[in-house]
């Protein structure tokens, strides 16, 4: 068989990929252009204008990654190389922005390691389960992977907890598919948990945001003597002390919208209402101005293109490629999912951005690296 009858691209997935990227910056537009006015005192289109330049940039590097036959990645440098790299840049971000540890700023532009680290990680997965699928619940495959895993996972969640437990999700599909034995997987999880636990408990606001999602206010906090121990680490915090302001306005917003909305462009939640509407509440601007109509649709995408990577698991001849789609899809599809549960009120107020439609350049450019991944597998899948 010759290359080109093996090169099959599959237009489905690069059009929806395609459609729910242009929404996004329709979107992004319709939520950022007061506050760009208003409170930065710029232009309308500024923070449009910028989430155009990195989706070109992102979408070069998705077609250039996509033109790549991904088995050419199947080696030690691809696998190790970038993750390293992730490593050193977040360790450094720790230093360069000592208040929330995740940003690099330079001449206006920022970098968010932990959003490089999606692909890098995906990467690796998948060349080494790939590797040591005939043993993988061998110690010396479980050993080294659970030590890499917890690495990244540990350094993101220094600053940002939310991408953390994000990067676990396709950690867990692909193990849990490779055949990795129920004890492992009920300790690493326990372990995953008590982590979990202790960076929610070293950060107040991140404490807040868990306590209010359950129903227990700061109000109660302060009256009820069995919560009252909780008082003086609360009390360190610098979030909004009305750590539920940011889901309702979210629910109100998305509740304005009825079936139709109210037509993009015509929401009231992101004149200051709804706080971050243009970056990780933009789920909430989406439900106002485009409905539940609206809503379903791009939902619709999401589950369109996880089913069309999911599906390259079965079709594609090669283990390594097989992980490689798996991981990339899972990573995409619980993304989206985490987004919209958290604006909904599913999940606690976490910055998780909404895939290929929230504002952030470094999220936009590596989603589209990942999604150039999957796209490279399925190009030259049969």
């Amino acid at each position: 068989m010759t290359t080109a009858n093996r090169i099959r691209t599959d237009w489905k997935l690069f059009g929806a990929i395609l459609l729910i990227m242009t929404f996004g910056l329709v979107m992004v537009y319709s939520a950022s252009s007061i506050v760009s006015e208003v409170l930065y005192k710029k232009e309308t289109w500024t923070f449009a204008v910028k989430q155009l330049i990195a989706a070109i940039v992102g979408l070069l590097l998705f077609v250039l990654l996509k033109r790549i036959d991904y088995r050419n990645l199947k080696h030690p440098i691809w696998a190790f190389m970038p993750l390293g790299l992730v490593v050193i840049l977040l360790i450094g971000v720790i230093f360069a922005d000592p208040a929330a540890h995740r940003w690099y700023r330079y001449l206006g532009l920022q970098l968010q390691p932990s959003e490089l680290a999606k692909p890098a990680l995906v990467v690796f997965l998948a060349y080494f389960v790939a590797r040591r699928s005939d043993s993988i619940n061998d110690r010396h495959t479980l050993g080294p992977a659970a030590i890499v895993v917890a690495v990244i996972v540990g350094l993101v969640g220094f600053g940002d907890l939310g991408t953390a437990a994000i990067l676990l999700v396709p950690a867990v599909v692909i193990f849990i598919v490779a055949g990795i034995e129920k004890r492992y997987f009920y300790v690493s999880m326990f372990l995953a948990a008590v982590l979990a636990a202790g960076a929610i408990y070293q950060k107040p606001y991140r404490l807040l945001r868990v306590l209010t999602f359950v129903g227990i206010t700061e109000n109660e906090i302060q009256t009820n003597p069995r919560l009252q121990f909780l008082g003086p680490m609360l009390a360190e915090s610098n979030a909004h002390r009305d750590a539920d302001h940011q889901p309702k306005q979210a629910k109100i917003a998305v509740g304005r919208g009825y079936l139709v909305g109210t037509g993009i462009g015509n929401g009231n939640q992101k004149m200051g209402f709804l706080p971050e509407a243009h970056t990780d509440f933009i789920f909430g601007v989406v439900g106002e101005e485009v409905g539940l109509i609206g809503c379903v649709l791009l939902l619709m995408l999401y589950l369109f293109i996880f089913w069309r990577g999911f599906r390259l698991y079965w079709i594609t001849p090669d283990t390594f490629g097989k992980y490689l789609a798996l991981g990339a899809v899972t990573l995409f599809a619980a993304q989206a999912l985490f987004n919209m549960s958290v604006v909904i009120g599913l999940a606690p107020t976490k910055g998780i951005p909404l895939p290929l439609v929230s504002y952030g350049g470094s999220a936009l450019v590596c989603t589209l690296l990942t999604l150039g991944l999957l796209m490279s597998v399925s190009e030259r899948s049969n």
